[in-house]
């Protein structure tokens, strides 16, 4: 298990009731890039008896940037508990992670939230940062508590001002730039 994979575990196990896991899932391919809850949610339409299931998908440590990515993400569990994945993946290192409080949590709330899709994560240094497209901007924030309430927080419906978006892109440039 890779050490990112461990230490998001643990930060978001502390704020959820149900187990944060790594489990093996085989990549059938089958639907869109980059549209991962779309493709799990027309796989139970052809699949009866299988679920939606969310998670994280963590990248490989990358040396290069002494950084490791880690990707909201959704896929397929069969009634036999058998996980799949119909998103094509890039041809890299990863991990899953189940994390069945983030669909729930994009369920309940969803007249407040603009997407079920919440931000992704950036570890570097033993820190977590959100990573959001905001406007066509990639954008890293600061993030104490892997709350689900905090990874949800960049997609709550409401809008964002000028001089916020403005601020936020400083704030990305500047982190980029480190």
């Amino acid at each position: 298990m890779f050490k990112a994979t461990r230490e998001l575990i643990k930060a978001r196990q502390a704020h959820t009731e149900y187990v944060v896991e790594v489990v093996s899932v085989k990549q059938i391919n089958g639907g869109s890039a980059n549209d991962c809850f779309n493709n799990a949610c027309a796989y139970i339409e052809k699949n009866k008896g299988c679920s939606v299931v969310s998670g994280w998908l963590v990248n490989k440590y990358d040396a290069t940037s002494n950084s490791t990515a880690i990707i909201q993400h959704f896929w397929n569990v069969s009634e036999e508990g058998i996980f799949v994945d119909t998103t094509p993946l890039i041809e890299a290192e990863y991990e899953y992670v189940i994390d069945v409080d983030l669909s729930i949590y994009g369920q309940e709330h969803l007249g407040e939230i603009n997407n079920c899709v919440c931000s992704s994560l950036w570890l570097k240094n033993g820190e977590f940062n959100t990573v959001d497209l905001i406007y066509g901007k990639r954008v890293r924030n600061a993030i104490s508590q892997l709350t689900t309430d905090n990874l949800f927080a960049a997609v709550r419906v409401r809008e964002i001002e000028d001089d916020d978006f403005l601020q936020l892109v400083k704030f990305t440039h500047e982190m980029e730039a480190a």
